[in-house]
């Protein structure tokens, strides 16, 4: 497979990618500071293709759910039964950028997208490749780690030569790992799950 190349020019790379994804397919490609799998989150095949991607790894690490990334705020409803004012005060803070807020999940989600306590992981990417996808598809994007489960970060694109079941591949490279901050806002306060590039603590959040 030849990779898509953002520096060609944006209408190149972004028109097939949106495509891809438009057709039911899986896409790897930059996100923030990892290369990510995006495929429609709202398509139950689509999103079972990122699993299997990801391995049988990912059900001994404990089922976790895949996240999801949206075009804007308005797209949070098409995943999420809605969007309490902590979520919208973090939000106003950290977005577009990589933070992951967990909020009650909308029924009839992928299976693989909800996590204990019916709740799925959402954001607003910040400048990548992975953020122009989503705008141009309009919809939720799965955003999981283009490996599988337990092994190493795709960093570039070559990283991902021998990774099976992806159907287009823009090149790249991103900085590396910490990944997004993870928060559960789905009670009265911010409880962060997994620490990452983004720390809420510097605006008291806590």
């Amino acid at each position: 497979m030849t990779p898509e190349d953002p520096r060609r020019g944006c209408p190149d790379w972004l028109e097939r990618a949106a495509t891809v994804v438009r057709e039911g397919a899986v896409v790897a490609l930059p996100f923030e500071r990892l290369f990510g799998l995006a495929a429609n989150a709202l398509d139950a095949c689509a999103v079972a293709r990122v699993a299997a991607i990801k391995g049988p790894q990912r059900a001994v690490a404990g089922g976790r759910p895949l996240a999801v990334i949206v075009p804007d705020r308005d797209a949070i409803a098409s995943v999420a039964l809605d969007f309490p004012p902590l979520a919208q005060e973090l939000a106003a803070s950290f977005w577009p950028g990589p933070l992951t807020l967990l909020l009650r999940a909308r029924p009839g989600l992928p299976r693989e997208l909800v996590g204990p306590g019916g709740l799925v992981g959402v954001r607003v990417p910040g400048p990548c490749p992975a953020a122009l996808l989503a705008k141009a598809c309009g919809c939720a994007l799965t955003a999981t780690s283009a490996n599988p489960t337990g092994g190493a970060d795709a960093l570039t694109h070559e990283d991902l030569a021998t990774l099976g079941g992806i159907d287009l591949i823009v090149s790249g490279r991103v900085p590396g790992p910490p990944g997004s901050t993870v928060v559960d806002v789905s009670g009265d306060r911010a409880v962060v799950l997994r620490s990452g590039i983004v720390d809420i603590g510097e605006r008291g959040f806590r």
